[in-house]
This record gives structure tokens, C-alpha cells and sequence, in this order.
């Protein structure tokens, strides 16, 4: 039987797996950068500061190659930009451990974490578009 919507429903389940292969490879590797870094600063929140600068510069890199340089497919930026990277950062992450911060009354790390996060986040994705744009 031949497909009724003219092949959408398929374009649809390939972007769903872009969408899944992504945001499992981007989980796995969040999980393995948060991991070492704890290993050698210990539990202070820089793993998942790591996690998301890097991932702030990342697309600012990647969406800038991909929509002015490159023009690469849509299936490739749902693939790295909203699969990959939508797993590898981690705002709910960084969200809980700053509340944990506060709870301990450690208000210098919280604010520093949400000032740094900021700050840093913004200029990753700057220097990213940046780099991008020098290409």
C-alpha cells in the first residue's frame, strides 16, 4: 500500500532518529566530560560549566558554518545542533546543582555559576559565530 501523505510520515521518522542518534550521542558524551572533570576538580559544578560553554561555542560554530558558510542539510542541524548538542548541555543539570548550592547557603559558587555561565556562555557562542564567520 502506498503511502497516503506523499512520503511526510517517512521524513518525519528520519528526522525523529536524526533527533534521537543525536541526543544519544550528545548524552553519552556529556555524561563522559562531566565525569572527568569531577574526577579532578571534584563535585563544584565545573563539569556541567564545561559541558556548557563548550556546547555554547559549538553552535554558535556549527549554525553559523552550516547557515552561512555551508548551507548544510536541515537533517544535519537537527542531527548535531538540536540532537547532539540539545543532549550534550545540560541547563536543567546546571539549574539543580546551582539550587544545591544555595541550599548549602554557598551563595559565592551559585552566583558565580550563574554569572560565569552567563558571561561565558555568550562569549563561546560569540567566539564560535566568530571562528565561523574567519573561516
Amino acid at each position: 500500500m502506498a503511502p497516503t501523505n506523499g512520503g511526510r510520515g517517512f521524513f518525519f521518522a528520519m528526522n525523529v532518529l536524526y533527533l534521537a542518534i543525536g541526543g544519544a550521542v550528545g548524552t553519552v558524551s556529556r555524561y563522559y566530560v562531566t565525569g572527568r572533570v569531577t574526577q579532578w576538580d571534584g563535585p563544584t559544578g565545573l563539569g556541567v560549566f564545561t559541558v556548557n560553554i563548550v556546547g555554547s561555542f559549538l553552535i554558535g560554530l556549527f549554525l553559523t558554518l552550516s547557515e552561512e558558510r555551508f548551507m548544510w542539510p536541515p537533517q544535519l542541524r537537527l542531527l548535531v545542533a538540536v540532537g547532539f548538542l540539545g543532549g550534550f548541555t545540560t541547563f536543567s543539570s546546571w539549574t539543580w546543582e546551582t539550587m544545591q548550592m544555595m541550599e548549602m547557603r554557598n551563595m559565592l559558587g551559585a552566583s558565580l555559576n550563574i554569572a560565569g555561565s552567563i558571561v561565558c556562555g555568550m562569549m563561546a557562542v560569540y567566539a564560535g559565530t566568530a571562528l565561523a564567520r574567519a573561516l
